[in-house]
């Protein structure tokens, strides 16, 4: 995705804002995806496709603001967190001065990891970024050389859409996407390099709106169309919040890769 004015949280099957220097997120858009993520339960699927597995330290490839690794690193392991938005960068080190005391934030891409003369975790870890969709055979490569025990990527695996993390919660007639699983490009593209396990983890992506208006004007934008195209089909999705507001939530389906080295 290439950085928009509109807050269009981080795609799942086009380029993400850790594919490389040039179309990292405004803070804007990172805000609007972190905080989405804060009422989703994407890291505890993480944590339980991991099954109590955990490293003893973890090389974090496009971190964001630490949703996928909170739940199941223990808060003695070394955290090497590579991030470049400003906004995530800093959530991770509000993390860092509460509880996280292994917890290194660094402002990088996946593409300079040869250049930052990292030594090798236990683990190297990357959910959702670009390289994982267009550069797989590269990246892997990248993070066998920084990783002792095991790589593990987190790749869309639902059949639906996955341009922008809502788009789920409208009708196909209205999104038009391409539904087929990221999964199957990624495994297609790795050819001889293919995962030992892969492990499915269904969650729902809920992002909170002041209300209907809000909600309905936030999907058109991202569909690039009046808001009068959309408002039914928000309203049909639109769930009202005790605490007034309107939630709209899109279901996924994460596919954990995994290489024991």
């Amino acid at each position: 995705m290439a950085p928009q004015s509109n807050p269009d949280p981080r795609p799942e099957g086009s380029l993400s804002p850790n594919a490389g220097r040039g179309s990292v997120w405004p803070d804007r858009a990172a805000r609007f995806y972190a905080q989405a993520l804060d009422r989703s339960d994407y890291g505890a699927a993480i944590a339980g496709a991991l099954r109590g597995e955990a490293p003893e330290s973890l090389l974090d490839i496009g971190a964001g603001a630490g949703h996928p690794v909170l739940p199941w690193l223990p808060e003695t392991a070394g955290w090497t967190a590579l991030e470049p938005n400003r906004y995530l960068r800093a959530r991770l080190g509000r993390l860092r001065r509460m509880d996280r005391t292994g917890l290194r934030p660094l402002n990088a891409c996946w593409e300079s990891l040869p250049a930052l003369g990292l030594a090798p975790h236990h683990w190297a870890f990357a959910a959702n970024i670009g390289g994982t969709l267009q550069a797989p055979r590269t990246l892997l490569g990248h993070m066998r050389a920084l990783a002792r025990a095991r790589v593990a990527w987190v790749v869309p695996a639902q059949h639906g859409p996955r341009r922008w993390c809502l788009a789920g919660a409208l009708p196909a007639a209205l999104h038009g996407e391409d539904e087929t699983p990221a999964l199957r490009g990624v495994l297609a593209a790795l050819g001889p390099d293919q995962p030992h396990d892969i492990r499915l983890a269904p969650w729902t992506f809920r992002a909170r709106f002041d209300g209907l208006d809000a909600a309905t004007a936030y999907c058109a934008a991202q569909l690039a169309q009046p808001p009068a195209a959309c408002r039914a089909a928000v309203e049909a999705a639109a769930r009202p919040l005790p605490c007034g507001g309107v939630e709209l939530a899109a279901p996924k389906v994460s596919a954990l890769l995994f290489w024991n080295l």
